[in-house]
């Protein structure tokens, strides 16, 4: 895979996470909200929320087109412990 091509790949990744990440805040905000507001202040709350979330999403993925971006992989890291010696108590 050429680098230009990687480098979008990693781009349109980290995108990706980018809204999933903003759109769960904005429904956990939403979810939130639903409980502490009257009904039509929650109508209104929620128009702004879902527009600066949206608005967001939609900057940071302008920004992104000014990174150079590179993907890696990190593997789960295991850590194992060893006990040397046994403590009597």
């Amino acid at each position: 895979m050429d680098r230009d091509r990687f480098n979008e790949n990693s781009r349109i990744r980290l995108t990706n996470v980018m809204k999933k990440e903003v759109t769960k805040m904005m429904e956990k905000s939403l979810d939130f909200a639903h409980v502490a507001c009257h009904k039509d202040t929650f109508q209104q709350l929620r128009s702004k929320i879902l527009r600066i979330g949206n608005d967001c999403m939609r900057a940071l993925e302008k920004e992104f087109k000014y990174y150079d971006i590179h993907y890696t992989d990190v593997g789960e890291e295991i850590i194992q412990f060893k006990m040397l010696n046994k403590r009597r108590r």
